[in-house]
């Protein structure tokens, strides 16, 4: 029998939020009523890949609802086909023996795939607390759900919602009484620009609103700013073409840049400053501070509300039972202690 191994894992509480109101429902009705009506894994995929030779598919795997509670589940991403390298580990071998090593069938015939990536999410009305992955992060998960919601119609049109980070009601205390931004500093690990493919999940509609939110090239500017692309773009172009930047991708090397002004600004600069501070804070792949006008400064945690809770572990797999009570406690304790507030 194998023996578990209990593990920390972190999770991370965000919020739904619509873009139009829909006569009190919330996010968590809205993904129930979609698995009652996408029953099947084949319903509730999607191709991310755009190769439909080549298909990478998401899918909410494990899902788990209750009646006036929760709904749980797992994004998951496979590609049909992967099967994985092996490296004969021999001490006495002259070379290195590689190996691709196929899974067995089931008994029915149905073919094993590799799975790649998991995250588990537990939603709450509009509550949501997230364990993610390194490869699955909030914003894959907000547009897989805003494909799927549509895909179900239980919401149309150019409707959909955006997952944020709320702070806790302190720092939005601090946030609203130092009020005016006066500089905001991002940074991060310099990495290689991501593919758009698995952004741009919205279905066909004849709504002009609804092409304008799929159109790839305006994700790709939109996700490209940082990192890699954002060198790339203060560069001259044949500059750019002479120097491989590709090499600092996985370097761990950081970069920042800092927005503000000294002394003061007009009120459009200023407006545009707390707008600013306010839309990059939700930024999965950067990260934010804030320095305020009376001198408070607010950094990276303290702009999101995280925390971790402990799992066991059977040979590298989580216990499931163990990961949806953990998040269901985890995100009551912090609503009972007004850390999240409710509305």
């Amino acid at each position: 029998m194998i023996k578990p191994k209990t593990i920390k894992k972190n999770l991370v509480y965000k919020r739904a939020v619509f873009n139009k109101n829909l006569d009190n429902e919330s996010l968590k009705t809205l993904i129930e009523q979609s698995l009652n009506k996408k029953t099947t894994i084949g319903d509730r995929r999607i191709n991310i890949s755009g190769d439909k030779e080549n298909p990478i598919y998401q899918i909410i795997g494990t899902p788990h609802c209750e009646s006036g509670g929760f709904v749980f589940g797992a994004l998951m991403t496979y590609a049909p086909g992967t099967d994985p390298l092996f490296l004969v580990d021999d001490d006495e071998a002259l070379d290195v023996i590689i190996e691709k090593l196929k899974a067995p069938s089931t008994e029915s015939g149905k073919r094993r795939e590799f799975l790649s990536s998991m995250m588990y999410f537990g939603v709450l009305e509009n509550h949501l607390v997230l364990m993610q992955s390194q490869a699955l992060r909030s914003n894959q998960l907000e547009s897989f759900l805003q494909w799927f919601l549509h895909e179900a119609e239980v919401i149309k049109g150019n409707n959909t919602f955006s997952l944020i980070d709320i702070p806790t009601p302190d720092i939005i205390e601090k946030l609203n009484k130092g009020k005016n931004v006066i500089s905001i500093t991002i940074g991060g690990e310099v990495n290689h620009e991501k593919t758009m493919q698995q952004m741009s999940l919205l279905p066909e509609d004849n709504d002009d609103e609804l092409h304008e939110d799929k159109n790839t090239d305006s994700n790709k500017a939109r996700e490209n700013i940082w990192g890699l692309g954002l060198l790339r773009g203060l560069l001259n172009p044949s500059k750019s073409s002479e120097i491989n930047l590709e090499k600092l991708h996985n370097s761990n090397i950081q970069m920042s840049v800092t927005l503000g002004y000294k002394r003061s600004t007009t009120d459009k600069g200023q407006e545009l400053m707390d707008t600013l501070g306010a839309a990059l804070r939700h930024n999965e792949y950067i990260e934010t501070s804030l320095k305020l006008k009376d001198g408070t400064e607010i950094k990276g945690n303290d702009l999101k509300i995280t925390g971790s809770i402990s799992v066991s572990s059977y040979d590298g797999q989580l216990s499931q039972s163990e990961v949806f009570e953990g998040m269901r406690q985890w995100l009551l304790e912090k609503i009972s202690s007004s850390e999240i507030s409710i509305c």
